[in-house]
């Protein structure tokens, strides 16, 4: 401070308080036991804090940690009159931890008997030059050639942020001066899945000073962003000044791990299925014959049932009680005929089925139809059948779309399946499907009165193995379980499509699912 400044401080006069309250530098009094016992405005800003809150408080809450010790030092001296001349650099910390580099000069306050009795201290804040530093022109050119899903920060010793790069604050959702101050674990995300990981990312810094890893970043809105992470201290002169940690955004990656998970596990199901199939056919053909033996024999049988009956009366005369029980024998061949006739009609359904699924050329579809043959097998689910009331407006007078037989079966059942499943411990057990056409468009609506989506899940359920069922260990006897593959085969099967898929759900009460295919673009060219 020039002796102007000083001379114009140590007045005390409301010119002096004025000049000094309106400067752009700080200007802070303390006492020997380093309380505060003035300031000006600027300091007031920089604290966020009426001078009323700042008198008494130590000087000291203001010093950056490393430079703590030889700050006191320093004063120490000036107390006993070894003043240093020139400006001393330190480092200083406002009210949101944010460090900034200053040059400070002292001067001591005098009582009337000439002791020292404080020191008047003013602060300068000034930028470290570095622009022309062959570092820094080779660290500037690698951060700018970085993408965005590229993240630097850099920290001080106690890994405190004081550099973010732009792409880190688009990430995350805050400003720059929103991290700076901040510790590192404070975006990072604290579950019991990642308390290990954060354990081993703090003991590897500590013992070997680096990093590497993924991690899980929490973003201001709540989003977890994997980050596979990788970090270093930084080294000034032989000292560890801090660390800086590189990142890059794994979100993408993950996504398209997940989509090829998925997708093994539709070629792995389509391969089962289609040698399932072709087990279901043999058994199928293999049970036709007998059947057929079986229904021709009762038919014969009842013809000669009826012979008998006929030769008995020419023989002997009408005997009511005689034909009372031939007639029920008949009955009885009847019913072995009409029984065989349904066994024989799921067979050719099961071997039609089968066929369809095996088939993986397009043809022309008739998604009623289609919709209301798989209707027909999932009846074999005892639940499905017996326990859940059952209304159906399926419209077979549908335009027929060019498609993969498998692509519709598949989406349909996954569905109604989920509902099926929804309504387990449900006192009301209803399902409805509506199937029409409207313009361009058929519309596929499954509801069900099951348990209903929560909003908190929201479209998650179409995220590749999520699930809110049980897992199967967790499960109670019964308890339909889930490997959340279910909803994101139904978003992928029918993409090529350009179908969509919405819903409208009440907890409590039930869920609808809509498809909407439309037909002009899946006509076959």
């Amino acid at each position: 401070m020039s002796a102007d400044l000083k001379e114009l401080y140590l007045r005390k006069d409301s010119v002096a308080q004025d000049y000094i309250d309106i400067s752009q530098e700080i200007f802070v009094e303390i006492n020997n036991y380093f309380k505060i016992v003035d300031c000006n405005l600027k300091f007031c800003r920089f604290m966020n804090k009426p001078r009323t809150a700042i008198f008494g408080t130590s000087i000291l809450e203001v010093i950056h940690e490393n430079d703590k010790v030889r700050f006191q030092n320093i004063v120490r001296n000036a107390l006993l009159k070894k003043f240093r001349e020139g400006s001393i650099k330190i480092s200083i910390v406002d009210s949101k931890e944010r460090i900034f580099p200053v040059s400070f000069k002292l001067n001591p306050v005098l009582n009337e008997s000439n002791n020292i009795v404080g020191l008047f201290l003013n602060f300068s804040m000034f930028r470290i030059r570095t622009e022309d530093s062959a570092v820094n022109t080779i660290y500037q050119s690698i951060h700018n050639s970085l993408t965005d899903l590229y993240t630097i920060y850099a920290t001080d010793t106690k890994i405190r942020i004081n550099h973010v790069n732009v792409s880190l604050t688009n990430i995350l959702g805050y400003t720059v001066e929103e991290m700076k101050g901040r510790h590192v674990a404070d975006f990072l995300v604290k579950n019991k899945e990642q308390e290990e990981n954060i354990k081993n990312l703090f003991r590897s810094l500590e013992e070997n000073g680096k990093f590497a890893g993924e991690v899980m970043y929490e973003a201001k809105n709540g989003e977890q962003i994997p980050i596979h992470l990788s970090i270093s201290s930084l080294v000034h002169n032989g000292k560890i000044i801090g660390s800086l940690g590189i990142g890059r955004d794994m979100r993408e990656q993950k996504k398209l791990e997940t989509e090829n998970k998925s997708f093994a596990l539709q070629l792995q199901n389509q391969s089962k299925l289609a040698e399932f199939g072709m087990m279901l056919q043999g058994v199928a053909h293999n049970m036709s014959t007998p059947l057929s033996g079986i229904k021709s024999s009762a038919q014969l049988q009842h013809s000669r049932m009826e012979s008998l009956s006929e030769s008995l009366n020419g023989k002997f005369g009408s005997d009511i009680e005689i034909d009372a029980k031939i007639k029920e024998i008949m009955k009885f061949f009847d019913l072995i005929d009409q029984s065989v006739s349904k066994l024989s009609k799921i067979i050719s359904n099961l071997m039609s089925k089968a066929r369809d699924q095996q088939n993986l050329n397009k043809e022309l579809l008739n998604l009623g139809v289609l919709l209301d043959q798989e209707l027909e097998f999932l009846l074999s689910n005892q639940f499905f059948k017996d326990k859940v009331e059952k209304i159906f407006a399926i419209s077979k007078d549908l335009p027929v779309i060019y498609g993969l037989y498998s692509d519709f079966s598949q989406s349909f059942v996954n569905i109604i399946k989920n509902a099926i499943d929804a309504m387990w411990n449900s006192q009301v057990k209803k399902m409805t499907i509506n199937v029409y056409c409207e313009g361009d468009n058929i519309f596929v609506k499954i509801a069900d009165t099951g348990k209903g989506i929560s909003k908190d899940v929201g479209n998650r359920i179409f995220l590749p193995f999520f699930t809110t069922k049980p897992k199967f260990r967790d499960a109670a006897v019964n308890e339909p379980t889930g490997t959340g593959i279910g909803l994101d085969s139904v978003k992928t099967l029918l993409k090529p499509y350009g179908a969509e898929i919405s819903y409208v759900s009440e907890l409590g009460k039930g869920t609808e699912f809509t498809i909407r295919i439309p037909v002009s673009l899946n006509k076959k060219n």
